[in-house]
């Protein structure tokens, strides 16, 4: 669920940010600015915000049956937990 997580902050930075008025990221909207950037233009389009969860959803359905399970984000979760 952090892949859920962080796009949840992407949509949070966009619309409810801390730094509403700074004409600057933090080091953490930089990076998911990023992730979801695509192209590198500096810009984020709906097609890239598709593309960024079409990206997600590939990766962690491991069986690519097209479904994402529990077990699956169960095994995520411990990949995750084991890089920490």
């Amino acid at each position: 669920m952090v892949w859920l997580n962080r796009l949840l902050f992407i949509f949070s930075l966009l619309f409810c940010s801390s730094n509403l008025f700074s004409n600057e990221l933090n080091n953490d909207e930089e990076m998911y600015f990023n992730f979801v950037d695509l192209n590198n233009d500096d810009q984020i389009s709906l097609l890239e915000i598709n593309q960024s969860i079409s990206l997600i959803f590939q990766i962690v359905d491991f069986n690519q049956d097209g479904f994402i399970s529990k077990v699956e984000i169960s095994e995520l979760k411990n990949i995750i937990d084991s890089l920490r």
